[in-house]
């Protein structure tokens, strides 16, 4: 099953679920970044900053239906310059309309006033002596509408609310994976692992339901043949990523570091933090099924020891505390962090009219609106 694939095995609540699904169209689900002081972003208006001198220009981009990843990377590409210019605090959901600030070195705000990309928008400008990164983020406003849910879910949603009172468990999210191809911590994984072969083709030849048949046969072709330079000519053009990577293995055959070093920075490193990510889920499940009473767990790293239920999923999956440190490739190497079991979703309210529910609430950052409302949907 897709949830137990990345280690959402376990439910909190006991109540029946109200059914439904997310995401029928973009606009059903909304985020807003929260900065670290405070700040909501806004998806209308355009407010100026600090405009005073820094080599950093601060921007919010608003998006529809694209990943933060690929849409900085085009507002790059429509600027000639290189995507490891700019740093945001976090993605943000690919199939929804989202607010979020960004950072661009020594890139004017004159340059990106002009900027046309459909579907993306940017504003709220100002200057900083300071990139954007992980930490400057306080949390997220969200606003989900889920449709075709059941009749009576209006109490469903009621007594659900009321159970998840002391926080619901705070589990990474599908898209900490991959929504279509959860393939992001099995490539962590053999990274960890030193196989950066196997991690390279699983990032561009592991297929998964969804997809479409026509991409798979040239996923599954490509990972038969390894023929790379077939592989360039027949993979569409969107697939950016996997097209670098392809065109670096077509230059220069077996060189499978160097072609993990073709994806943006923030992507090569979410591949490790994927694994960890998916340990943390499978020790929560082991945890909610037990009833063991936790707080926060350790996300293994150079730094940071592992639990005893994780240390028995990394041994399982031949993973040492030690290999955090990437060798090979050490600019990937992971510290480890410590991580609270059940998040609280703030101010929480909802509507239900019909077979429509809409909900509105506040997370912290890291924690997934997905995963509340896995709670109340239970499908």
């Amino acid at each position: 099953m897709k949830d137990a694939a990345v280690g959402l095995e376990e439910y909190l609540t006991l109540g029946s679920g109200i059914g439904g699904h997310l995401k029928d169209d973009p606009r059903d689900f909304t985020v807003l970044e929260v900065t670290d002081d405070g700040v909501t972003l806004t998806l209308d208006g355009d407010l100026q900053g600090d405009m005073t001198s820094g080599d950093y220009t601060h921007f919010t981009l608003v998006k529809e239906n694209w990943e933060t990843m690929r849409a900085v990377g085009e507002i790059a590409k429509s600027l000639g310059v290189s995507r490891n210019r700019f740093a945001f605090a976090g993605t943000k959901d690919k199939r929804a309309v989202t607010a979020q600030r960004v950072s661009a070195y020594r890139i004017p705000v004159e340059r990106l006033r002009v900027v046309r990309i459909k579907d993306l928008a940017l504003k709220d400008y100002s200057y900083s002596d300071e990139s954007l990164g992980l930490g400057c983020l306080g949390g997220n406003r969200f606003r989900v509408v889920v449709r075709g849910v059941s009749g009576d879910a209006k109490e469903r949603v009621e007594s659900t609310a009321l159970e998840l009172a002391g926080g619901f468990p705070n589990y990474y999210g599908h898209q900490r994976f991959g929504e279509q191809r959860p393939v992001t911590h099995l490539v962590g994984r053999l990274i960890l692992g030193g196989d950066f072969e196997a991690a390279v083709m699983s990032y561009l030849a592991a297929t998964f339901e969804g997809e479409g048949p026509e991409l798979t046969a040239m996923r599954r072709t490509l990972m038969e043949s390894r023929d790379y330079d077939l592989a360039l000519r027949s993979f569409p053009r969107n697939l950016g990523y996997e097209r670098a990577m392809l065109a670096h293995l077509s230059a220069n055959p077996g060189d499978y570091k160097g072609a993990l070093r073709q994806l943006p920075r923030n992507l090569q490193t979410m591949f490790v933090h994927a694994y960890q990510s998916h340990v943390f889920n499978r020790a929560l499940s082991e945890c909610m099924r037990r009833s063991l009473p936790v707080e926060s767990l350790p996300l293994a790293g150079v730094e940071v020891e592992a639990d005893d239920i994780s240390l028995r999923i990394m041994e399982g999956d031949g993973v040492r505390r030690e290999d955090f440190a990437v060798k090979g490739m050490e600019e990937l190497k992971s510290r480890g962090v410590q991580r609270i079991c059940y998040a609280e979703a703030r101010n929480l309210r909802w509507d239900v009219s019909g077979d429509t529910a809409t909900f509105d609430f506040t997370l912290g950052a890291g924690s997934y609106a997905t995963v509340l409302l896995r709670e109340f949907m239970k499908n």
